[in-house]
């Protein structure tokens, strides 16, 4: 994988996860934060900045 696909899947993955994080944040107003969908969408935002993590 080129370089510049590196920095363009980070870019997208980072755009991900704060997407995500912006619906768990509308999500967990509606229903709180122990709804199964807050926590689906706290498990995404994990597994997101995992992969920006890894090499």
């Amino acid at each position: 994988m080129t370089e510049q696909n590196r920095n363009y899947i980070k870019k997208e993955i980072g755009k991900l996860l704060s997407e995500i994080w912006r619906v768990k944040g509308l999500e967990e107003q509606e229903y709180g934060p122990q709804h199964p969908i807050t926590k689906k969408l706290n498990s995404m935002h994990e597994d997101a900045q995992a992969l920006l993590q890894e090499k």
